[in-house]
């Protein structure tokens, strides 16, 4: 028998704009959104003040969905995007340029996570797993099996994270085995430069999407999703502080 622990379904919603929306103008569209909701609303921006920061699960998030802008709500964003819907116009400014900002879908979705005795496969690039401190210990390091070691503690950390940040009380040990290394290359993140990485690994950790928004096909009788830097299901830059959820419906 298969033993499990099972995360409570957790509400999304998915709203797609006709709001063309690039990559790189996410957080001109995020600051677009704040300024329209208003900055009392913690939820969609997660700062208290000027200069601290809620290090809080973030359930109202902001990408691009197939060059559309798009809004992801998770958890107690689900009940706190009315604010939004009251205050927007039907069109935004991004940069300079003002643009329309009008509903095209809405996707209603639970998901659930559970631990298992199986292993699941996924694929991750333009990871973020280290922060400045982090860095310094991995570029340390003498091996390639010592350095894989690390970047596996660092995404059973996201992983833990994530559940914490979901209140999902994780009963059952997390695994997670580094299959590969496709790709490391420094980038600039918010005035950081940083260790943007491509990885394959696997873990007993399956994320269920009720939905086709986790594109997944069967491999040996495990799972195989491939996520990218937006369609990421648990992982995030870990020097924020928080982890992310992302999904993608292509």
């Amino acid at each position: 028998m298969i033993l499990v622990s099972i995360m409570p379904g957790v509400r999304i919603i998915k709203i797609v704009f006709d709001t063309e929306l690039k990559e790189y103008e996410i957080p001109a569209f995020r600051g677009a959104i704040i300024d329209k909701v208003g900055r009392e609303h913690v939820v969609f921006h997660n700062h208290i003040g000027d200069d601290r920061f809620h290090y809080k699960y973030p359930v109202i998030q902001y990408k691009n969905q197939g060059r559309k802008a798009a809004i992801v709500c998770i958890k107690d964003g689900v009940d706190e995007i009315h604010h939004f819907f009251t205050k927007n116009s039907g069109e935004i400014r991004i940069g300079e340029e003002k643009r329309s900002l009008r509903v095209e879908s809405v996707k209603i979705n639970r998901f659930e996570m559970e631990v298992t005795e199986s292993f699941f496969y996924y694929s991750i690039r333009n990871w973020l797993p280290l922060n400045e401190i982090n860095f310094k210990k991995y570029a340390a390091l003498d091996g390639l099996i010592e350095k894989s070691l690390f970047l596996e503690r660092m995404l059973t950390g996201n992983i833990l994270s994530m559940a914490k940040g979901l209140d999902w009380t994780v009963e059952k040990p997390i695994e997670v085995k580094l299959q590969n290394i496709k790709s490391q290359t420094r980038i600039n993140f918010k005035g950081n430069r940083l260790l943007a990485m491509e990885v394959d690994f696997k873990t007993n950790v399956f994320c269920l999407m009720i939905s086709a928004w986790a594109r997944a096909q069967a491999w040996d009788m495990e799972q195989s999703i491939n996520l990218n830097n937006y369609d990421q299901i648990f992982i995030r830059c870990q020097h924020t502080g928080h982890t992310g959820l992302y999904f993608s419906d292509e």
